[in-house]
């Protein structure tokens, strides 16, 4: 393991030198009074750990591993400071650990501990569920669903999947709009913080990437059934396989059973896109004289929205076109107490009579 020390504290970096070179495969590769000089060296060369303060004249600690995120640096950040309020913003900029000054032996055996245990985990990933509801697992030995502190940090995450890159002031303002900036500007902070720590005992907070003006999520990192459904949804009507992939992947609507009102205008989008898919797929399938296909594509697409009349219409024509009066009877039976009482629909049994 290849690490650099950049403090402009002499002291601090001799002593820190001599901790390092107890510890058994790492090598100390430079020590840096000077933020410029440490940047230039890891564009040069390979670094894993970068043990940085915070306090530095001309560009301070933060600043420096912005600008690593920035640059997409494959080096990760140790902060070695005197101070304890930075923590938290410590870990929005995706730091590995955040050591006290005057640091102990066995505190930097714990911090080293860390990193390879996050070395260990990079075979594992990231599985984002977020149709019929929103569920985050990781795949590891079994499929063990991450468990966020608090419904805003699972909040912003779900933002985060839904919009793949978020300003910060975006976050803000639809996560925290009536909060005075400042509390916003720390709430955002300590919620980016927790959701790194949830993902760190995986190993795989590296999947959140922060810069001071936006969050994202690298989406090359993980697996999402939206990608996947937004991938396949403008032609998969076309094709048998395609089609019951999209079918599979529409659990239930976008974030079902959550109040994410950001989310509501794509999750209407996404249900049209899939009774669309559905209908067309209905009429190719009429086309091609199977009519029992088409007929479980009209049904799934009630199943999906009840209250969508143009479905409803097209079965209801299919019926009379098959000779099934009966069904379409029935069908518009049920249809017109919907429209007429807002009732619960009976199309489950209905499916069951079909």
């Amino acid at each position: 393991m290849k690490a650099i020390i950049v403090d402009d504290e002499e002291l601090a970096r001799s002593r820190l030198s001599i901790l390092l070179s107890e510890i058994k495969d790492v090598t100390l590769c430079g020590s840096f009074g000077a933020a410029a000089e440490a940047m230039q060296y890891i564009e040069e060369n390979p670094v894993d750990v970068v043990f940085l303060d915070i306090s530095m004249p001309e560009m301070d600690g933060m600043e420096f591993a912005n600008l690593l995120l920035e640059r997409q640096s494959s080096a990760r950040v140790v902060f070695v400071t005197g101070y304890e309020e930075y923590a938290v913003e410590a870990f929005a900029v995706e730091a590995v650990d955040y050591l006290l000054k005057p640091i102990s032996r066995e505190r930097l055996a714990k911090t080293m501990q860390r990193f390879a245990k996050k070395q260990q985990f990079q075979a594992q990933r990231l599985y984002v569920f977020c149709f019929g509801g929103f569920r985050v697992s990781v795949q590891a030995d079994g499929d063990e669903t991450i468990n966020w502190r608090s419904p805003k940090v699972e909040e912003l995450f779900a933002l985060l999947v839904c919009k793949g890159s978020v300003s910060r002031d975006e976050i803000i303002d639809t996560l925290w709009e009536d909060f005075p900036l400042g509390k916003a500007m720390k709430n955002l902070n300590s919620t980016v913080y927790y959701i790194r720590r949830a993902l760190q005992q995986y190993g795989l907070e590296d999947c959140m990437v922060t810069t001071r003006r936006q969050i994202s999520l690298d989406r090359k990192k993980f697996t999402c059934d939206l990608y996947e459904f937004e991938r396949l949804q403008k032609s998969a009507w076309n094709t048998e396989q395609e089609l019951e992939q999209l079918n599979e992947l529409y659990r239930g609507e976008l974030f079902q059973g959550k109040t994410y009102e950001w989310s509501f205008g794509k999750a209407q989008t996404l249900e049209k896109n899939m009774i669309s898919n559905l209908l067309q797929a209905a009429e190719q399938r009429e086309v091609q004289k199977r009519p029992e296909e088409a007929e479980r594509l009209y049904m799934r697409a009630l199943e999906i929205n009840p209250f969508h009349e143009t479905a409803c219409g097209k079965l209801l024509d299919f019926y009379i076109r098959t000779g099934r009066k009966e069904k379409a009877k029935q069908l518009r039976k049920e249809m017109d107490q919907i429209l007429s009482e807002e009732a619960p629909p009976l199309l489950l049994a209905f499916r069951k009579r079909v």
